[in-house]
């Protein structure tokens, strides 16, 4: 990736996929599409790199979708959200390289603690919020539920790419053979 900002057509042809294509999974995934002369974030076309590449191992959009949901509750959760008024902030800065086992799957985003053993020591954040008409636990929703939810349908995720490696890499071999790449 090259680029730091993309209009459509840049983003499209950075992940080899046309506008409907694009489109779709932005649809799908309820992605905040920016209008000209705005631009796509490098963050962004890593993102969507991502889920492409989820769905060549035959991950439904159904389970990227919710795993994106949950990595964004963990996000907001955390306090983690704060930092910018953009609609792509939880995608802006995501990275094909940047990995851990504190960083999201998706999203990238560095919690700060070891995602699948760690237990919660969110940092503190002592910001203005609106005040909610109930507290996070009156309406059943905690941080470490969500956490255990977001394990589950990651190792979800994990497996299914783990069933469909061989597959994918004799398909390569296969394709590499019969038309010379």
């Amino acid at each position: 990736m090259s680029r730091t900002r993309y209009t459509l057509p840049e983003l499209c042809k950075e992940l080899g996929r046309n506008h409907v294509v694009v489109g779709q999974i932005q649809s799908q995934l309820e992605l905040p599409r920016v209008d000209p002369p705005k631009r796509y974030s490098r963050g962004y076309a890593c993102f969507l790199h991502k889920c492409f590449a989820l769905r060549h191992f035959g991950v439904s959009i159904g389970d990227i979708q919710d795993l994106l949901r949950k990595e964004v509750k963990l996000i907001h959760l955390l306090n983690l959200d704060s930092h910018s008024r953009s609609p792509t902030w939880y995608l802006d800065n995501c990275s094909l390289t940047q990995r851990g086992p504190e960083r999201l799957l998706l999203t990238g985003i560095d919690v700060g603690f070891d995602l699948e053993v760690g237990m919660v020591q969110s940092s503190l954040d002592f910001g203005q919020r609106e005040p909610e008409l109930f507290d996070s636990q009156q309406m059943g929703e905690s941080l470490e539920q969500v956490l255990e939810l977001y394990r589950k349908q990651r190792s979800k995720v994990r497996r299914r790419v783990g069933d469909e490696r061989e597959s994918l890499r004799r398909a390569m071999t296969w394709a590499n053979r019969a038309f010379g790449f």
